[in-house]
């Protein structure tokens, strides 16, 4: 779906105005994979927007599997130079006839469905992925690449009370289905210091938190995701859960603003978190947050055994974004305001639609 609203554009404009060296990317191409995504989508609407108001003039190649989703996604930049998009599967090696300066590598199955049923997948998109990716960047000798990796890798808190800072290690039974996709982005960060090690490439690791906004996936499964389309659609919102754990989460515009941040100012081998840390609140307090908007009520479900194998075991997992904010990050919404404007951006394009 192509977003136009008001509130969305105001997001990319804020992006686009941080005070961030952009002329680095100026006149250059970069690989995004993943780029029809939440986190895609937004990375390719704000650099369209350097290029259109600012003349930044950077290539985008926005990869990804499927071209009808992408077409609408991106239905305003399609004619556009300065866009391309890349049909390609991350899990074989790219062997498209361009190079990149810089690569954004955002493929991945990222909600919980997914990692119950598209466990291999999950695993290779990320694993063999991420391969494929770095042998890309060094046949072009690349500037620098942003891996996504994921606040997941930090496990199970080992205490209630722990904060995960970027060397926090807690604990991951890896014998389960669901331990395919922490452990692989464990993996895969090992990938990125062995590419750094052995052939001198730049590369920056991201760790976002839960992330959510109006680019989301429809079939989102992740528990916050159901909250906003069941707060969009008049129902009752839906706990699956007692609701007591606690996460970091963070909207989607300040996240991608944090992705920014870490490709051009970023330290290469360091992994930054990417999480607002304001107002940690429950599950079940942002069930009964996104229920007041709605003017409904929070109601009790149990899982099916799906769900239930795609559940992270995490009890606690609260990011701390000091490293981040060090770069001069500063996330605009807390929880309780980016949650707002999803829904008021999603209820007014369902209407439109």
């Amino acid at each position: 779906m192509y977003i136009k609203h008001k509130i969305y554009e105001e997001d990319i404009n804020s992006i686009a105005s941080e005070n961030l060296s952009w002329e680095k990317l100026s006149g250059k191409t970069l690989l995004l994979t993943g780029s029809t995504g939440l986190i895609g989508t937004l990375i390719v609407e704000v650099l369209m927007q350097k290029n259109r108001r600012d003349n930044l003039n950077v290539k985008i190649f926005a990869g990804g599997r499927n071209e009808k989703v992408a077409r609408e996604r991106f239905a305003d930049y399609l004619d556009d130079k300065n866009f391309e998009f890349v049909k390609l599967d991350v899990n074989k090696p790219i062997e498209n006839n361009f190079r990149a300066d810089f690569i954004i590598h955002a493929a991945s199955n990222s909600h919980n469905f997914l990692f119950a049923t598209d466990p291999v997948n999950t695993v290779t998109a990320n694993i063999l992925g991420t391969h494929n990716l770095l042998e890309f960047a060094v046949k072009s000798n690349a500037e620098r690449a942003v891996f996504l990796s994921s606040g997941e890798v930090y496990g199970k808190n080992l205490h209630d009370d722990d904060i995960f800072d970027e060397s926090y290690c807690g604990y991951i039974d890896c014998n389960t289905v669901r331990a395919g996709y922490p452990e692989s982005k464990r993996a895969s960060e090992a990938l990125c210091q062995a590419y750094i090690s052995q052939y001198n490439l730049d590369v920056v690791i991201v760790r976002p938190c839960r992330i959510y906004g109006p680019s989301m996936r429809l079939d989102d499964s992740k528990a916050l995701s159901e909250f906003i389309r069941n707060g969009v659609r008049g129902e009752d919102i839906v706990l699956k859960s007692q609701g007591l754990p606690k996460f970091s989460f963070c909207y989607g515009a300040d996240c991608v603003s944090g992705i920014f941040y870490c490709l051009l100012k970023g330290k290469c081998g360091e992994a930054y978190n990417i999480s607002d840390s304001s107002e940690i609140l429950s599950l079940r307090e942002i069930a009964e947050y996104v229920s007041s908007l709605a003017g409904k009520k929070v109601v009790f479900e149990l899982p099916n055994a799906t769900q239930v194998k795609g559940f992270s075991k995490a009890v606690n997992a609260i990011l701390d974004n000091k490293k981040l904010r060090g770069l001069g990050w500063t996330p605009k919404d807390d929880t309780r305001s980016g949650v707002k404007k999803t829904i008021a951006i999603l209820k007014d394009m369902s209407q439109v639609c």
